[in-house]
């Protein structure tokens, strides 16, 4: 169980990716680690999330690669939409080919390389959360 400032049942947390090994991974990690979670296999999907969802949501764990929306454009849709959300990014590939597919925009947030180990993933989870301020806080972390 996850010991944080916040108490990871009133934690809300929306998880993004195309695979869907990794969506149930990262999903069945965290409802261990005491959250709720939400998931979706696209971008699009997960704005409808924030949209309809009657509790505020306070992290997206997004993958970086994805088919229609990548997730650094979702991260920009959520940063106008929904300021106070904080990011963190996966992806299966390297920090160099994710710069070559979407640029350094990725570069600027906390991120975690596939194939993720549960532990590290609550970790940094719980780290995100309990870091000051919003979203912008965790760029650069």
């Amino acid at each position: 169980m996850v010991t944080s400032k916040r108490a990871a049942g009133a934690v809300t947390i929306v998880v993004v990716d195309d695979e869907p090994i990794a969506l149930e991974f990262c999903r069945s990690t965290l409802v261990r680690a005491g959250y709720n979670v939400l998931t979706a296999s696209s971008g699009e999907q997960a704005l409808n999330h924030f949209k309809s969802y009657r509790s505020p949501i306070s992290l997206a764990l997004i993958d970086v690669v994805m088919p229609e929306m990548n997730g650094v454009d979702l991260v920009k849709s959520l940063e106008k939409l929904y300021p106070g959300t904080r990011i963190v990014l996966t992806s299966g590939y390297s920090p160099d080919e994710v710069k070559r597919i979407v640029a350094d925009d990725a570069s600027s947030y906390r991120s975690m390389w596939k194939p993720l180990e549960a532990a590290t993933l609550v970790q940094t989870v719980k780290n995100v959360l309990d870091m000051p301020g919003q979203m912008r806080a965790v760029r650069g972390a």
